[in-house]
């Protein structure tokens, strides 16, 4: 099993996140009482909260689930993933420029079990002001192409973050713009197991900058 989280829903997050501060703070009558310290209301808005339940949510399957990825031998020791802070900065909205005609091409697995997928497209967006792009890809044999896999590494490959690579995923595609969400990049499973066998991010995926957002190593293999 593949942990995947809707990118598409998170734009919708992002979207409506600064009114919905528009709206609580303008709002009229006696504000409700909060048990939570001001700084860190400050810091809980509801893009934050969102990131942080799915990162639970995937913690608790990875603890719980007969079809966890973690080794037996590892799950005593196993509290949770290590995961970069939210950082707002590191969510793109992108439009794709897509292929005229999607190509396939082969993409090779850890276990060199090579994968045939779709190259749809790539995906803009600028870091401190310079452009850069993901290519994206998805399933040969997806009927309505609603899915989109990316998977990339960048400077903080085999230092900070699992040397493999980090993939994102938006699922439920209904329109070409959509948010390259950093926060949500995640390992593969070979980054907890080496029985898996995990697509291999192709060098045109590979970012030149620090990505410090979404997961970073696995805790017990640093």
């Amino acid at each position: 099993m593949t942990h995947r989280v809707s990118l598409t829903d998170r734009g919708r997050v992002l979207a409506v996140f600064s009114l919905s501060l528009l709206i609580v703070l303008s709002s009229c009558g006696q504000p409700e009482k909060k048990e939570t310290p001001r700084d860190d209301l400050a810091s809980a808005d509801i893009y934050t909260l969102e990131v942080r339940k799915d990162r639970l949510e995937k913690d608790k399957y990875l603890l719980s689930s007969p079809s966890t990825p973690i080794k037996a031998s590892d799950m005593e020791f196993f509290k949770g993933l290590a995961y970069y802070d939210v950082n707002k900065a590191f969510a793109f909205e992108s439009v794709l420029r897509r292929l005229p005609v999607p190509a396939e091409v082969t993409i090779a697995t850890s276990k060199d079990r090579p994968r045939i997928m779709l190259h749809v497209g790539a995906l803009p967006f600028t870091y401190e002001g310079k452009e850069y792009a993901l290519q994206v890809f998805a399933p040969k044999d997806s009927s309505d192409g609603n899915y989109w896999f990316i998977p990339f590494t960048d400077a903080t490959s085999g230092g900070e973050t699992y040397g493999g690579g980090r993939y994102l995923d938006i699922d439920d595609v209904s329109s070409d713009t959509v948010f390259v969400d950093f926060n949500y990049a995640y390992n593969p499973y070979c980054a907890y197991n080496e029985r898996y066998d995990c697509p291999i991010p192709p060098p045109e995926n590979a970012l030149p900058v620090a990505i410090r957002a979404g997961e970073r190593n696995f805790p017990l293999h640093k």
